[in-house]
């Protein structure tokens, strides 16, 4: 189908044919390829994000925590082994 936007040739490799037949099993045994790779594409960049995110925020606690900002009690949690064991 004629579309404005331009296209973009991506080799169709088993991994990628692997992908599309699970994404049809998702979205539809009718839907076509094209629009399977198109959702899959956005899904996955939200998915990239949202793991660039996490991984910022896992970065940002460390800081705190080597700072000492985060409101951690660092001594108490030294021992916390020997105290669970108790």
């Amino acid at each position: 189908m004629p579309s404005r936007h331009p296209r973009i040739q991506v080799p169709r490799d088993p991994e990628l044919d692997r992908a599309i037949a699970r994404g049809q099993a998702l979205l539809g045994p009718g839907t076509p390829a094209s629009q399977v790779v198109h959702d899959l594409a956005l899904r996955g960049l939200a998915a990239v994000e949202a793991e660039a995110a996490s991984n910022n925020r896992g970065l940002d606690f460390l800081v705190a925590v080597a700072d000492g900002t985060a409101g951690l009690d660092l001594d108490s949690l030294r021992t916390v082994r020997d105290r669970a064991w108790r």
